[in-house]
């Protein structure tokens, strides 16, 4: 590929680098303190329970399995020091039917009881890796969530092998069960853009996906009709009453579950831009090419780390993001986005 060769080459001219979460040297130490604190943690937890001696080593071997499943190990997604419970409940989740097992049917504890002791791991864990994390990183955020260039290596990655196969199928699977769930949002939502506004009800606008191929993107409707094609700006007067509150939560957004069914947009990765921004970003931010490797997404990286109403002039402070998610890409870090992006929601962090 083309952007291979450029990428290779800037990067032998030490025209760019990439920035590590943990320095190579330092890996193992970290690894082996991590492991070293997660085994204490889930101990700690299972003793509080009173669960038998025997009964602790082998959930040990669970949770620090599930933890480097989700690679935190190997590598930490966490930027701020409260994201490490994001990390934790990812681990917890995948942990969560044998755990279960051990506790209820290995332990003879009842199913509100395991359930507990697991909720209890996880908050032990939660705030031993905030600790560590605020100890090694302080409050302030880090800059490592960034990347300035997407690796050959990465750029294979994510388009070939059992990664692309099983991002679609779980795009396909929280997609459809995001549809029955939402329907009845979904349709109080529709009454009400027709009542204040008429119809249409979705707004449909040409976006660029996959390798610059363009699709349809659905939202529902949030300005006046012939509202036309400008970037929308806080305080803009084409925004209708029910549109101004859709995009304060994002269910404006709810209609692109459509979309990732069909295949042209995924639940995580860089957003789908208009055709006409995207060929002006193209000339003026380098790497910009690099977002379309991927499939667009519902959420994102960039979402969840940068702020909510951006502007064209905010790509080069935002590409950086989607290029960190290209770069590390993976079933752990697409759940912790998604996690990361309902807590958005819920407490409003995002500005």
């Amino acid at each position: 590929m083309m952007v291979h060769a450029t990428i290779r080459e800037e990067i032998s001219k030490g025209r760019i680098s990439a920035t590590r979460r943990v320095p190579e040297h330092l890996r193992p130490v970290w690894s082996v303190a991590f492991l070293f604190v997660d085994v204490m943690a889930v101990l700690a937890a299972c003793y509080a329970a009173g669960l038998p001696s025997s009964i602790g080593p082998a959930a040990c071997i669970v949770v620090c399995g599930a933890l480097a499943l989700c690679r935190t190990y190997q590598f930490s997604y966490a930027v701020r020091w409260y994201d490490e419970a994001y990390q934790i409940a990812v681990a917890a989740l995948v942990a969560f039917v044998p755990l279960w097992f051990l506790f209820q049917y290995v332990a003879g504890l009842s199913a509100l009881t395991a359930v507990g002791v697991i909720v209890l791991a996880a908050i032990f864990l939660s705030v031993v890796h905030a600790t560590l994390h605020l100890a090694r990183h302080g409050s302030e955020d880090v800059a490592e969530a960034q990347a300035a260039y997407v690796s050959p290596e990465a750029q294979w990655r994510v388009g070939h092998g059992p990664y692309k196969a099983w991002k679609r199928g779980f795009d396909v699977t929280l997609a459809a069960a995001g549809l029955v769930v939402a329907s009845p949002l979904m349709l109080l939502i529709a009454v009400c853009i027709g009542i204040e506004s008429g119809f249409p009800i979705l707004f449909r606008q040409e976006r660029v996906g996959r390798n610059g191929a363009t699709f349809v993107m659905y939202k529902f409707r949030t300005m006046w009709q012939d509202a036309g094609q400008q970037w929308a700006r806080p305080g803009d007067r084409r925004i209708t009453n029910i549109g101004a509150i859709l995009r304060r939560t994002s269910l404006d957004e709810l209609p692109q579950l459509f979309n990732v069914l069909v295949g042209d947009m995924s639940l995580v990765g860089p957003r789908p831009e208009m055709p006409a921004f995207a060929r002006d970003f193209r000339r003026t931010v380098p790497h910009y090419d690099s977002r379309h490797i991927v499939t667009p997404g519902l959420t994102g990286w960039a979402q969840v780390y940068a702020k909510r109403n951006l502007q064209p002039d905010d790509m080069p402070k935002i590409l950086p993001y989607d290029l960190f998610y290209i770069e590390h890409a993976s079933p752990a870090l697409d759940a912790i986005v998604i996690i990361k992006t309902a807590a958005e929601f819920l407490l409003h962090r995002a500005v």
